[in-house]
């Protein structure tokens, strides 16, 4: 609690501290690897040079030994608190001259530029994105892009400094890997989202007409009202095929009855759970039954722009969603008012940079808006508040790629298949310890006993575990295996579906270790927002990794538990929750294993080196 008011009081320090210049270094070589976090400054006796005295991000790397800092105040000793994602936030001023909002390159004509970034006008699109191929990340190529944009560019830096995948250094764009080899319909099971593999061409529209493409499309428009639509999705009872699976009815239908001049529907496709490529695999097969999907869901809603947000890494899929909006637009079902409708719906697809936050929808939204990708408190939720300040749906690939074939079969159809809870099917992505690993359809009262049973050649070895929802999920004992692979029995375990990617641990694998691996993973994709997830998994790694390590006590479990159960109850949004499932879970089902780690300096898996030697196991 003192940490959380702590970060708010610096929050309004900053917002409220606006009398300072901030001037960027050239390449993004001389950053921190992720400068994010709230930022503390003290000025020295000399009334001029800027100490840090307590980043919250790390409290070791300071983001402020590649930022100059002149201030109006020369008050020696005088603090300054700000956000160093929050760019509209640095304003700029030069000791009582204009503002300016930016900081231009020596020799530069700025002209009327300021006025440009004055003026609070939205980027023209997503800044990350056009980032993308820039050779580097030089004050001129910030410079250009905020002027573009007609935004601050500290607001340009910030994006710029989060991505892993910008800038001088970055990764190389690479293939995305062969995909799955098994992709298997479970017996008894309708192959709603997997029927269309192999008996149509993905990149050939008229593929997809032949074998019933579009025709949703056609009855939605000539048959049924967007109130009807709505009415048929919420029969059916689908669920988000993502997170804790929110009914899709009652979502569109928020966004139907709030009033605003200009709508949006949103696909997510920003796979980000390690492990899951269920995604993937419709938009390479399958892309048009995604676009089918938005344009239900945009006529639904009353929107008329739609987007496909994806991740720059799944290079394949990115053509291919491309290619197939390209040839529905040269068909008419895109950007022209459909045949004897006044309905018009067109569909922008937009590459960003790996970034597992930019998944959550609210920071999807940010990014598109172009800011960083960090999440904002709800409500207002995005159906009522969203892009640009107007009612926004945001569904994934699995769900929109479902809406066709609940339109063409009905609701009734839907809603008798599977779980009474959660009708229909789902995709799971099967790894780790099975004969053969890869993504599945199965009804969600499917158990995991079943599905890797009946359809994956069953487990190799003895299974220890199973981690359900991939790093952000939770673990289920072998004895759990038979409960069903829906959303409220998962949740009644302490887990959460997600994207419904499913680890089974074998003889080789330790529970503890995967929690670690897991809070190492989601410190390192913090936005740093809030305090929780920013400051309170990376104490908890350290306390993990020292119990991995044969260094903790039955004290370290304890303390574990109580921080983890902070955290989870106060994250502002599902990545600091999902940080902790594994470790939370693992010590509901596994406590044992954790004691043997800390008491006893031993892993049954041989995995963990305790104190830089083998394993007392």
């Amino acid at each position: 609690m003192i940490g959380l008011l702590k970060g708010l009081q610096a929050t309004m320090s900053h917002l409220f501290s606006r009398n300072v210049t901030v001037q960027y270094p050239e390449v993004r070589r001389e950053l921190p690897q992720r400068s994010r976090g709230l930022i503390r400054l003290r000025l020295k006796d000399d009334a001029r040079t800027p100490r840090c005295i307590a980043c919250t991000f790390c409290e070791q790397v300071c983001p402020a030994v590649a930022i100059k800092i002149i201030y109006d105040d020369v008050r020696a000793g005088k603090v300054w608190s700000f956000d160093a994602g929050a760019g509209p936030m640095l304003s700029c001023f030069n000791r009582g001259e204009k503002p300016l909002g930016i900081a231009w390159p020596a020799g530069s004509e700025n002209g009327g530029a300021a006025d440009a970034a004055d003026s609070g006008a939205a980027p023209e699109g997503c800044i990350a994105s056009s980032l993308l191929d820039a050779a580097g990340l030089t004050e001129a190529v910030l410079t250009r892009t905020a002027l573009k944009n007609g935004v601050w560019l500290s607001q340009v830096f910030s994006i710029a400094t989060f991505y892993e995948q910008l800038g001088p250094g970055k990764p190389a764009k690479k293939p995305d890997g062969e995909p799955p080899a098994a992709r298997v319909t479970a017996e008894g099971c309708p192959p709603i989202l997997l029927g269309y593999i192999g008996a149509v061409d993905p990149e050939n529209i008229d593929s997809y007409a032949g074998a019933g493409g579009y025709q949703a499309v056609t009855r939605t428009l000539t048959e049924m009202s967007p109130a009807e639509v709505i009415d048929e999705l919420s029969i059916s009872g689908l669920r988000g095929r993502s997170g804790s699976g929110f009914p899709v009815g009652r979502k569109w239908k928020l966004a139907a009855e709030t009033e605003a001049p200009q709508k949006y529907v949103i696909c997510n496709a920003e796979e980000g759970d390690p492990g899951s490529v269920k995604d993937r695999v419709i938009l390479e097969e399958n892309p048009h039954a995604v676009i089918e999907g938005l344009i239900v869901a945009g006529y639904a809603t009353g929107a008329s722009e739609g987007y496909i947000y994806i991740g720059v890494e799944n290079a394949t899929a990115a053509a291919r969603i491309r290619k197939a909006v390209e040839q529905a637009r040269e068909r008419g079902l895109l950007g022209k008012e459909l045949p004897g409708t006044d309905f018009r719906f067109s569909v922008t697809v937009v590459e960003v940079p790996r970034a597992f936050m930019g998944g959550e929808e609210t920071a999807l939204i940010a990014t598109l808006e172009g800011r960083r990708p960090m999440p904002s408190p709800r409500p207002p939720y995005p159906a009522e508040k969203g892009l640009r300040g107007m009612p926004t749906v945001v569904d994934n690939v699995e769900t929109l790629a479902t809406v066709p074939w609940i339109i063409n079969n009905g609701a009734r159809s839907f809603q008798q298949i599977g779980a009474a809870n959660a009708p229909g099917t789902k995709l799971f992505t099967l790894r780790g310890a099975v004969a053969r690993p890869g993504v599945y359809e199965a009804t969600l009262d499917t158990s995991l006993k079943k599905l890797a049973t009946d359809e994956a050649g069953g487990f190799t070895g003895t299974p220890r575990a199973a981690l359900v929802g991939s790093l952000g999920g939770g673990f289920l004992s072998p004895g759990l295996f038979d409960i069903p692979l829906d959303y409220d029995s998962i949740s009644e375990t302490g887990g959460d579906l997600s994207s419904g990617t499913i680890s089974v641990l074998g003889d080789a694998d330790c529970v503890v270790d995967v929690a670690r691996q897991s809070l190492a993973f989601f410190s390192r994709q913090s936005c740093g927002k809030c305090v929780p997830c920013r400051l309170g998994n990376w104490r908890l790694l350290e306390i993990m990794e020292k119990i991995c390590a044969g260094q903790g006590s039955e004290a370290d479990i304890g303390l574990a538990a109580d921080l983890a159960a902070d955290i989870r109850d106060g994250a502002l949004c599902g990545l600091g929750r999902g940080a902790v499932r594994p470790l939370l879970t693992g010590l509901k089902f596994f406590r044992d294993e954790f004691i043997r780690h800390a008491a006893e300096g031993s892993c049954s898996a041989g995995k963990c080196n305790m104190d830089g030697k083998e394993s007392k196991a």
